[in-house]
């Protein structure tokens, strides 16, 4: 080719735009910017979000204590057991350490929603305790706590339970706390004197009114200064009750300081339900116990014979320590021990068993301690005839007469089952019926730090302790209970000189 062939055409002017591919660069970076500025901002919110919600819940947390322990300390010990209360068992929790010795011992019933609310109560208590005897210097004996509780009434619809809490940190004065309450055992709910009365304003009247009696009558016997009851015994301060005596009893059992000054002591507050029956004739009432009818008019009876008051006593921190079922193998070696303590004890014998240690009976006797009846042969009184219920009380009244020539003048009923008939063979025979107020169920559980627990958990001026002289470890837990209580300055006493 000719060098001018090989020229190149002048180009000629285009009409496209030039390259705008920087400028999309730069649009993309521009975008990513923003996402990435969005995600930052929506990143911190979720997080501010998130810091918010767990702080909301660490309060909530801090003002609603769990139901159960968080959790379970290496130095504890639990079980499980069947109570002697229908549908009830017992968890027993046991902590024995240089510092402290604990027995909690929390009901179990067919409700959740009842257990929860007992437990959360019980640990709560528990948690001050542990506190304390971890942040206290060490003594040389460790704290202790016993925490027990008692079934009252326990039917179809209503179950009203208490809780004793003791507890010794070697402080100016052990702390006793009793809580309690009355359930529905359908919704697990607490029913309350409003409930009890449906919103009467005239029977919650009625019943403070006869709380503050009652109150006033012990402060009297107590020989304590009189107080203001008509601001301390409050329709607020008896919101929860409990249900005694089969249905014929309301009452509150007050720990020390709960209501009255602490120089007060412990008091139980006793409304008899035939003393208000007239306000408990509501459909409530009458499905939470067998409350008695208001009593008909009738002519005044001739006048009894009198009776003797019981023998007084001094102070009014006393105790009625009480053995069933004996005398048995190991009732020689209580009375040893009893004197030990100078502590005197009512014996309630079965009539068959006299007889053939009437030396024995002759010595509870000789020693001062009191003597009972609990029957012939130990039946369900008021499953029997009249004559069988006669023949029961009358059988073994004779059985101890002949043993120390003296007539027993109560009787312990077999299973705590009474009725009006057996009453009223009582009453021709000027004899009295005796129940008690703190039940270790000893015959369940054959431990003795248990039934120690139970007893020293449950005392309180006036108490009557059941227990059984015929199991070995209820006798070797006499002990026990014996110096717990004297260092919280009671004496024992036979049911004849309790108030």
């Amino acid at each position: 080719m000719s060098a001018k062939k090989m020229q190149t055409k002048p180009q000629k002017p285009s009409n496209k735009r030039p390259s705008i591919q920087p400028r999309r660069e730069a649009k993309t970076n521009t975008a990513s910017y923003s996402t990435s500025r969005l995600s930052s901002a929506l990143f911190t919110t979720l997080l501010l979000l998130a810091v918010a919600a767990m702080a909301a819940l660490f309060y909530l947390q801090s003002i609603q204590p769990p139901a159960q322990r968080p959790t379970v300390l290496e130095d504890e010990k639990y079980y499980f057991t069947d109570s002697r209360y229908s549908g009830i068992r017992s968890k027993f929790v046991t902590r024995d350490t240089k510092r402290e010795k604990v027995s909690i011992e929390y009901p179990i019933t067919s409700n959740p929603k009842i257990n929860k609310l007992i437990a959360r109560a019980i640990d709560r208590a528990d948690s001050d305790f542990r506190y304390t005897s971890s942040s206290t210097i060490t003594f040389d004996r460790p704290m202790t706590e016993t925490i027990s509780y008692q079934v009252t009434h326990n039917n179809s619809v209503a179950l009203s339970i208490i809780v004793n809490i003791k507890q010794d940190t070697h402080g100016a004065h052990p702390v006793a706390l009793t809580l309690f309450w009355t359930f529905d055992k359908n919704s697990g709910e607490v029913i309350s004197l409003d409930n009890l009365t449906e919103k009467s304003e005239e029977a919650t009247k009625a019943i403070v009114a006869a709380a503050q009696r009652d109150v006033a009558q012990t402060i009297k016997q107590r020989h304590q200064p009189e107080a203001n009851l008509e601001e301390m015994i409050t329709k607020e301060t008896l919101a929860n009750f409990t249900i005694t005596d089969d249905g014929n009893t309301l009452a509150w059992p007050i720990g020390q300081a709960s209501l009255l000054p602490s120089a007060y002591g412990e008091l139980t507050i006793k409304v008899p339900a035939a003393a208000v029956a007239k306000y408990l004739q509501n459909p409530t009432a009458q499905k939470l116990a067998n409350f008695p009818k208001p009593p008909e008019p009738k002519p005044a009876p001739a006048p009894a014979p009198a009776t003797p008051a019981p023998a007084p006593t001094t102070g009014n921190k006393v105790i009625a320590l009480t053995f069933d079922d004996g005398p048995g193998p190991y009732t020689a070696h209580l009375l040893d021990i009893l004197d030990q303590y100078g502590a005197k004890a009512t014996f309630f014998l079965i009539g068959s068993k006299v007889s053939g240690q009437a030396s024995i009976v002759r010595s509870i006797q000789a020693r001062g301690h009191q003597l009972g009846n609990h029957s012939w042969s130990h039946p369900e009184l008021p499953k029997l005839s009249v004559d069988q219920i006669a023949g029961e009380i009358d059988r073994t009244n004779e059985a101890i007469r002949q043993a120390t020539g003296i007539k027993p003048s109560i009787l312990r009923p077999p299973y705590g089952a009474v009725n009006g008939v057996v009453l009223e063979q009582l009453r021709t025979r000027g004899m009295s019926s005796i129940l008690w107020s703190v039940d270790t169920r000893d015959w369940a559980d054959r431990n003795s730090q248990i039934v120690c627990s139970r007893a020293v958990a449950g005392a309180r001026p006036g108490a009557v302790i059941l227990m059984h002289d015929i199991h070995q470890t209820s006798v070797n837990a006499v002990p026990c209970i014996l110096s717990s209580l004297k260092q919280q300055g009671y004496s024992f006493v036979t049911i004849q000189r309790l108030h």
